[in-house]
C-alpha cells in the first residue's frame, strides 16, 4: 500500500496586482433614488411636481367638463345619484340633531347614589325626555326628535328648585328665584329659548295648567301667570296674586301645592286645605271641595272645611286627591 500525503497552501496574490485591478475598474457611484437619467436633481423635484399638478388639474377640468359623456364609458360609471327625498334629509338632520344632543344627555342608571349625586352637582340643569311635540325637552327644535333625554337649551348650568309641564308649556324655577317658561303654547312654533318671566328669589314651587302657571314664594304668596299666550283669561302678561277666605292664621303659611286642569290646591301648615277656580270651568265638576252646585269666585282660596287635616294634595284634570 502506497500513502499520499498532501499538503493544501493557501493561494497567494500580490498586493499590486489588487491595486492595480481596482484603478482599471473604479466602483460605480452610488445613485440617487430621486434622481431622473439626464436630468439635474434640483430640476427634477420642480418639474415632477409642476407635471403632477398640471396633470391632476387637466384631468379635473375635463372630467367636470365632460361628465355626463364620460361616466357610461368610467369603470365606476353610471346615472348621477339621485337628489335626497324630503324623508331622507328629515331623517339625516334627526340623525344629526341627536349626536349633537348625546354630549348633552343624562348619565344611563348604572352609577351608585353617590356617583350621580357628584355628577349632578357638575353638570346642572334640567333633564327633560319624552315627546317634543310641543318644544318642551327641545324648545330650539320643536315638533321633532320625539324621546329625547337631554339638558334642556337655555338652562344648562343653572341649579332648578322646582319645574312643571303641562300640555304645550312648562315652567322652571332657578335658585336665583328667575321664572323660566317655553313651550309651543307659550311663544308659538318657532324656535325659542326658555324665556324669564319673573325674578323673585322668594319663589320656591311652581305648578302648571293647561293655560297658567301657578308660583308660589317663601311668605305663602300664590300668583298666576299666563303659561298658554293664547289663553282666553284676564290675566295680564304680569300675573295676579290669588287671595285666601279666610285668611291664613297666625304664624300659618303654605307648604305645598298642586294644579289640576282649571284649579289649585294648596297645603298649609297647619293641615288645612284652600282651592281656587282659575277660570269658569274650575268647580266643574266639583273638584274644589265645596260641591258641584257651589258658587266659586275665581281666583280665590277658599278654605275647604273638614274636620281632618291633611298633608299633601295631588290634582287631577278635574279631581282632587287629599
Amino acid at each position: 500500500m502506497f500513502k499520499f500525503a498532501s499538503k493544501a497552501r493557501p493561494l497567494l496574490i500580490p498586493a499590486r496586482r489588487i491595486r492595480n485591478y481596482s484603478q482599471q475598474h473604479p466602483r460605480p457611484t452610488e445613485r440617487h433614488e430621486d434622481e431622473v437619467v439626464g436630468v439635474e436633481p434640483a430640476v427634477s423635484r420642480y418639474a415632477i411636481g409642476a407635471s403632477v399638478f398640471l396633470l391632476g388639474g387637466l384631468s379635473y377640468y375635463i372630467y367636470s367638463e365632460f361628465r355626463p359623456a364620460l361616466s357610461p364609458h368610467l369603470p365606476w360609471g353610471g346615472s348621477e345619484p339621485a337628489e335626497p327625498t324630503k324623508a331622507e334629509r328629515e331623517a339625516r338632520e334627526t340623525a344629526r340633531r341627536q349626536r349633537q344632543v348625546r354630549a348633552q344627555m343624562a348619565p344611563k342608571s348604572d352609577l351608585t347614589a353617590e356617583e350621580q349625586l357628584k355628577w349632578a352637582w357638575t353638570h346642572p340643569g334640567l333633564y327633560a325626555i319624552g315627546s317634543n311635540e310641543f318644544g318642551l325637552a327641545d324648545p330650539q327644535h320643536p315638533g321633532i326628535f320625539p324621546g329625547l333625554k337631554c339638558a334642556v337649551p337655555g338652562l344648562e348650568g343653572r341649579l332648578i328648585r322646582s319645574a312643571a309641564f303641562a300640555r304645550t308649556h312648562a315652567a322652571a324655577i332657578d335658585s336665583s328665584g328667575s321664572l323660566f317658561q317655553w313651550g309651543t303654547g307659550f311663544a308659538g312654533d318657532a324656535p325659542h329659548a326658555p324665556r324669564c318671566t319673573l325674578r323673585d328669589a322668594s319663589i320656591c314651587e311652581v305648578a302648571a295648567t293647561d293655560d297658567f302657571v301657578v308660583a308660589r314664594d317663601r311668605k305663602s304668596r300664590i300668583r298666576v301667570l299666563r303659561g298658554r299666550s293664547a289663553a282666553d283669561t284676564e290675566i295680564d302678561a304680569s300675573g295676579a296674586a290669588l287671595s285666601f277666605e279666610p285668611r291664613l292664621g297666625w304664624r300659618e303659611s303654605v307648604v305645598s301645592m298642586s294644579a289640576g286642569r282649571s284649579h289649585v290646591a294648596v297645603i298649609t301648615d297647619h293641615g288645612h286645605v284652600y282651592t281656587a277656580a282659575l277660570d269658569a270651568s274650575g268647580n266643574a265638576r266639583g273638584q274644589l271641595g265645596h260641591g258641584p252646585d257651589a258658587i266659586v269666585p275665581t281666583l280665590t282660596l277658599r278654605r275647604i272645611e273638614s274636620e281632618h287635616r291633611f298633608a299633601s294634595a295631588a290634582c287631577g284634570a278635574e279631581h282632587t286627591l287629599l
